[in-house]
């Protein structure tokens, strides 16, 4: 019985790392909301970027669910503003890699 359980939990919990991706969902979600237009096209990029890492990672996942239930938590705002640099952080790790596929790629235009 207890060996079901378990399983059931492994499927239905995301993975730590997940609640990681999950967070920075919802704090590029948060920060979207005020943001200018100009900033609106980057903070789309890292959204995808976290919403395919959960989908890869755990489908079965309900991330605007999710999304809702971090905003929605007491001190959600706090935790979520002090979640976007380290948010922000790993995006720019992976522009390193952006830019050996294509260095104009981490270019970044005016807003027109």
């Amino acid at each position: 019985m207890l060996a079901i359980w378990l399983a059931v939990q492994a499927a239905t919990v995301p993975a730590v790392n997940v609640w990681d991706d999950l967070r920075c969902i919802a704090s590029i979600s948060q920060s979207f909301e005020t943001a200018a237009p100009s900033q609106r096209a980057i903070l789309t990029a890292g959204m995808v970027y976290f919403i395919g890492r959960v989908e890869g990672a755990s489908p079965a996942t309900d991330i605007a669910a999710s999304v809702q239930r971090i905003r929605r938590a007491p001190g959600a705002k706090a935790a979520l503003d002090a979640a976007a640099l380290p948010c922000a952080k790993r995006i720019s790790a992976r522009m390193t890699l952006f830019a050996k596929l294509d260095p104009g790629v981490t270019k970044v235009e005016p807003a027109r």
